[in-house]
């Protein structure tokens, strides 16, 4: 005896209502919806032909919660239909094979592609597969779609890491080693890039910035992983690094990033505090974003050594003296590499051709 359709008048009338906004301008599309199939008491019913049937209010409640049930399932459909549009092509883009240079000189090339990537110029409505060697140029938007990612050599010898389902501008890159000027602006609009920026401390002017929808982090010479969605930005700092984060809120307010460190910054807020990166997570980055073109290491290299009172001496042909510090040599590492020491008043001598003194340090050869 349950309904099977609501009558086409009824959908008409519903139609209608939302169309000349009344009260259910103030209410979601899913109460409307149910609200108003539930104030007609009468159905039509497949199986009784044009037979009314009035429902009573426990049924009536039953059936308003399927409604409900049945919208929201729809609404999420077509949210996650949606959830990667910003590195998804639409069916009708133009890919064409004969790669041709944007404007200006290049400010770079492709290192290497993981699966595939794209390359679209600043006045084009067309794109280019991205492959080896290709040159890019200021404005050149790339995208990586899923399973997909890209290495990129700027001419100052930095280099941009795209994990799939990215999309970033490169906005701006100059460098001029003659009067020694290095600027360069990326605008990331979505996913996950690390950046590492030759540091240039030579030069009179040498800036890099990564801007996204809530954040900006400067640098002069830095390893760091940017994360990003229209209203989140985490930044994460690795190793050698120093970074200059704010909000687009507050550009004024500067939260200073080391080694290991991380901030998050939302959509109308300030940074978050300063937290740690675990060594885990810092692996995590590091095979997810390792880079594909000669990188041997694959993996976390942690050395902390600290002391008073400390000695290290190294006498004779061929001698090493090595005190706290971690030493690699053709070696190919995947995982955490860990050297943490402290000592006080200690001395390390090497005499002797040929001789090794190691306190506190790690050898892989």
């Amino acid at each position: 005896m349950c309904p099977s359709f609501v009558s086409g008048w009824t959908l008409f009338n519903f139609s209608n209502r939302l169309r000349y906004k009344t009260d259910y301008d103030n209410n979601s599309f899913e109460k409307n919806f149910a609200d108003y199939i539930m104030s007609y008491y009468y159905f039509d019913t497949a199986f009784n032909g044009r037979k009314l049937m009035k429902y009573n209010n426990k049924t009536a409640s039953r059936i308003k919660s399927n409604i409900l049930i049945i919208l929201a399932i729809f609404f999420i459909s077509i949210a996650s239909g949606y959830s990667h549009a910003g590195t998804s092509m639409p069916d009708s883009f133009v890919f064409k094979d004969k790669f041709l240079p944007g404007k200006g000189q290049s400010i770079g090339k492709i290192l290497s592609v993981k699966e595939s990537a794209i390359i679209i110029h600043s006045d084009d409505s067309f794109g280019y597969r991205a492959n080896k060697d290709l040159p890019v140029f200021e404005h050149d938007t790339i995208v990586t779609p899923k399973k997909g990612g890209i290495e990129i050599l700027l001419n100052d010898g930095s280099k941009l890491i795209l994990a799939s389902e990215t999309k970033l501008e490169l906005t701006k890159s100059t460098y001029d080693p003659n009067i020694k000027t290095r600027s360069s602006f990326i605008n990331m609009i979505t996913g996950k890039a690390r950046f590492l920026v030759t540091k240039l401390s030579n030069f009179n002017s040498s800036e890099f910035k990564v801007k996204t929808k809530t954040a900006v982090a400067g640098v002069r010479g830095s390893d760091f992983v940017v994360a990003a969605t229209p209203g989140t930005t985490e930044i994460s700092a690795l190793a050698n690094t120093s970074l200059e984060v704010t909000s687009i809120l507050r550009p004024d307010k500067i939260t200073i990033l080391s080694d290991y460190e991380r901030t998050t910054v939302r959509q109308g807020a300030l940074p978050s505090p300063v937290e740690k990166i675990s060594p885990d997570e810092i692996n995590r980055i590091q095979n997810e974003l390792g880079g594909a073109a000669g990188s041997d290491i694959s993996g976390v290299i942690i050395n902390k050594f600290s002391g008073n009172n400390l000695t290290n001496i190294a006498i004779g042909k061929g001698s090493e003296a090595n005190l706290g510090t971690i030493k690699i040599e053709g070696s190919k590492i995947k995982g955490t590499v860990v050297n943490e020491g402290t000592a006080s008043n200690v001395t390390n001598v090497a005499i002797g051709n040929g001789a090794a003194a190691n306190t506190s340090s790690i050898i892989i050869k």
